[in-house]
């Protein structure tokens, strides 16, 4: 069973089909968003559903909906349309617009097929004539489910919803169901249901779409250079299955990848890798030379060696204050004071220098003998002289004075290896040379040797390692200067490397991915977006995948095949006999399902490849459209409204009979209404309708001066005799009386001229009506005598006369007149006169029938 094929179906489909499934079978209202809401809570498994269930009465007729369209006016900027008043269709089922060609009925069926969404509506043009262009629009009014609507539309804003309902059958609409592929109108419940399915997919993909849209990528362009690198190629396939990780790894920047990038770029910009790779080696070595030369100079002064050189002068300090005091016991009675002072021990050594070098030669200093003199006076020496002579030596070459001499000269040799740290100017020609040009370590170096030099000099003036003024903590350029050192060392090795083997195309890719590796770095947000991105694009992708229609359309027309494509055939088969087409041979066969349309083919029977319209006449070309058409739409549930256009067009008496025959049985249960330009047709309509026991409205459209689709009065042919006959005497006549008695004969005339030949046609419909029963009319090919004949047996020689007077009189009117005897129109009272006779004649013919 179908309904049980569905129900397995749809239990296998995925959660918001079945969802939306379950909101169509409850009536419930959902918005596109809504379910594109749950397809995407759906593909991130956050989405589900209570039990599917299929509820049973899907091939149930459906609820049924009437409609009827009522009027149309204030029409502005359509065709040549300019009507004053509004074309209404009227309380029957059956209405027929009737208008000569350019009355404007073109234009009210156009008006229609755009309101009502037809297949091909065509342009609706506007007034091509007109000064100004206008908006295009009306007001349609209509009926649906007995609440009456006025709509008011524009042109612009398409289709009316209520209206879509409306099947509309014209010469274009005719070509489209012979010549193309067909969508049956009409679905059976469950099929509809399906449709409804398709759509609403169709609907939720649309709305995915537009997500997906707007999800647009923010990704940087990548430099063209960086194509071919690892990191490029990387950044051109970046994915949503990322993780942070890896995308860390492809982008962090660090600083040793930034030395690394400027250690490749020295390379390559290098025309002579080993005079550069010497070149750095100097510089390592001058910059090593700075570092020991402060270093050095750092460590004579720590505070362990300061420590020592304190040690040592206070020993010299001992050792001096000894020596002086024993001095003072020596010198004590010399009569000069001063002896044994720093300067008189270097007037002695100078005079021992004379005496052992010059003046005594080989004698031993001082030389006190009896011809001695002074070998500073050059006088004799006194015996007091002697003595003194001789204690001074004893008191210098004594052990006192030898100590306090030893332990200063320690000082002094230690004080003396304390060099001069290097100044300023030296110092940046240092690191010049070190190619080492950093302002903040020059700084540095300058305060650690300034403070250096202070400490040194603080040496002999302070007595304590805590007096001295600290040094600079020297660390940090310390270790920067080992780190340059070796990072000269490493990058001499390279250029060595360089130089020994070609390997200048490796270095030019390892520094373009390093560059490209860079550039990551700068977008890491850029991608880091771009990668959320195209997670949420995954699953917007997923979720539309979920809407595909493929599913559903192949089970649509699966369904199809059993339950319109067989109903669709039949009645497309009876439709032909209906129509008295059933000798044409011609099929109609499903060719294809497409997102839930099942399209059908008229194609000839046993024919290759010829197309119908190249085969049939224009005839059948034209009833077997109306066949199609009716097959498709006459089954639809619902009494909704029919417009054809001139439907028997190119169509022979046979098949306007039985097409005319065919509208009026659809009459019965729904509106129809037919715009024609032909009298037969109107004719035809009027003979079935009063046979069938229906009431046809007719309007008639006109041209006026102001524009065409004037609707008005039924024209005096198409009404009944006797209504036409009233309409004469009670309207027609008084109207041409007034303007005679107001206006003058001039005036008159025409209207007395008009009059006559309506009374004369008049006189026409009333012997095809009355006088002969209705057994023959003009324009209609049967001949009625079952209960009409034997009416003709009630005509008398009496009758015969007067309508053969009456209609020689009348058509004196209608002739040219002769110059010399013009026959004088009739005035009001003859008019009348005859009017009330035919009237008479015609009360008292009834009542004779009787």
């Amino acid at each position: 069973m179908p309904e049980q094929s569905l129900r397995d179906w749809l239990s296998d489909r995925s959660v918001w089909l079945q969802e939306a499934s379950r909101r169509l079978f409850a009536g419930q209202t959902s918005t596109a968003d809504e379910l594109a809401d749950l397809c995407l809570q759906e593909v991130l498994g956050k989405a589900s559903i209570p039990g599917f269930i299929l509820p049973k009465g899907l091939f149930g007729a459906g609820s049924s909906k009437s409609l009827r369209l009522t009027s149309i006016q204030d029409i502005q900027g359509i065709n040549a349309l300019s009507p004053k008043k509004s074309l209404n269709f009227g309380n029957s089922n059956l209405s027929v617009v009737y208008g000569l060609n350019g009355s404007g009925k073109s234009g009210y069926v156009r008006i229609l097929k755009h309101a009502c969404g037809a297949r091909h509506p065509g342009e609706l043009h506007p007034n091509v004539f007109a000064a100004a262009k206008v908006e295009q629009k009306c007001k349609i009014s209509y009926d649906k489910d007995g609440t009456a609507i006025q709509h008011d539309w524009l042109a612009a804003s398409g289709v009316i919803d209520d209206l879509t309902t409306v099947d509309i059958f014209d010469t274009i609409c005719g070509h489209v169901y012979v010549a193309g592929e067909n969508e049956v109108s009409y679905e059976p419940p469950i099929l509809s249901f399906l449709s409804d399915l398709i759509s609403i997919s169709e609907d939720v993909a649309s709305i995915l779409d537009k997500k997906i849209q707007h999800l647009c990528s923010a990704k940087p362009k990548l430099p063209p250079e960086y194509a071919t690198t690892p990191s490029g190629k990387w950044y051109l396939q970046i994915s949503s299955n990322l993780s942070e990780e890896q995308t860390a790894k492809q982008c962090d920047w660090s600083a040793a990848l930034e030395e690394e990038l400027l250690g490749l770029q020295k390379r390559l910009s290098e025309k002579s890798p080993a005079e550069k790779a010497t070149l750095l080696r100097k510089q390592k070595h001058n910059l090593e030379m700075l570092k020991n030369d402060v270093d050095e100079k750092t460590s004579a002064l720590s505070d362990q060696c300061c420590e020592a050189i304190f040690d040592l002068k206070k020993d010299a300090s001992k050792k001096k204050d000894a020596a002086k005091t024993a001095a003072e016991k020596v010198f004590a009675n010399a009569p000069l004071d001063g002896i044994g002072s720093e300067v008189w021990k270097e007037l002695w050594e100078k005079a021992r220098q004379y005496s052992e070098q010059v003046a005594y030669r080989d004698s031993i200093f001082p030389v006190i003998g009896d011809a001695a003199k002074c070998v500073l006076c050059q006088q004799d020496l006194s015996a007091d002289a002697k003595v003194r002579f001789q204690s001074f030596e004893e008191f210098v070459k004594g052990t006192l004075e030898d100590d306090a001499s030893k332990a200063l000269k320690a000082l002094m040799d230690a004080v003396s290896t304390l060099t001069d740290p290097p100044s300023e100017e030296v110092l940046r020609a240092k690191m010049t040379a070190s190619g080492w040009d950093d302002e903040d370590v020059v700084k540095e170096l300058v305060a650690i040797c300034d403070a250096l030099r202070k400490r040194r000099d603080a040496l002999l003036t302070t007595d304590s390692v805590a007096e001295l003024p600290p040094i600079p903590d020297s660390c940090k350029w310390v270790e920067m200067a080992n780190q340059l050192t070796a990072g000269y060392e490493e990058s001499a090795l390279k250029f060595d490397e360089d130089a020994a083997g070609d390997n200048r195309a490796m270095l030019q890719s390892g520094y373009l991915d390093l560059q490209a590796k860079k550039w990551l770095s700068q977008q890491r947000e850029s991608i880091d977006e771009e990668i959320k991105r195209l997670k949420k694009l995954n699953i917007l992708e997923e979720a539309k995948r979920l809407t595909a229609t493929t599913g559903l359309s192949k089970k649509k027309g699966d369904l199809a095949e059993v339950l319109i494509t067989k109903a669709y055939v039949k009645a497309f088969n009876d439709e032909l006999k209906i129509l008295g087409a059933g000798k044409i041979r011609v099929e109609l066969v499903k060719t294809r399902v497409s997102k839930g349309h099942v399209l059908h083919q008229l194609r000839l029977c046993g024919s290759k490849g010829c197309d119908l319209e190249h085969v049939l006449s224009e005839g059948e070309f034209r009833i077997i459209a109306l066949a199609a058409f009716l097959a498709d739409v006459a089954g639809k549930a619902g009494a909704t409204p029919f417009v054809f256009d001139d439907p028997i067009s190119s169509l022979d008496q046979d098949y306007e009979e039985t097409v005319v025959q065919r509208l009026i049985a659809l009459s019965k249960d729904r509106q129809l209404i037919v715009f024609t330009h032909r009298l037969s047709l109107l004719g035809l309509i009027q003979d079935y309708a009063k046979v069938a026991g229906s009431e046809v409205h007719i309007v008639c459209l006109r041209q006026e001066s102001w524009g065409a689709g004037e609707p008005g009065d039924t024209p005096l042919f198409a009404k009944k005799p006797e209504r036409a006959l009233n309409v004469l005497i009670g309207e027609r006549l008084s109207g041409a009386k007034k303007v005679l008695d107001e206006l003058g004969k001039e005036l008159y005339e025409p209207i007395a001229k008009g009059l006559c030949s309506d009374f004369r046609i008049l006189l026409e419909r009333m012997i095809e009506t009355d006088l002969l029963a209705d057994v023959v009319q003009r324009y209609r090919r049967a001949v009625n005598t079952m209960g009409k004949i034997e009416k003709l047996a009630l005509i008398t020689a009496e009758d015969c006369k007067f309508f053969g007077d009456m209609m020689t009189k009348y058509s004196r009117y209608e002739h040219s007149q002769p110059g010399e005897a013009p026959v004088q129109l009739p005035l009001p009272d003859e008019l009348q006169q005859d009017f009330n006779a035919l009237k008479s004649w015609r009360d008292e013919f009834v009542k004779r029938d009787k």
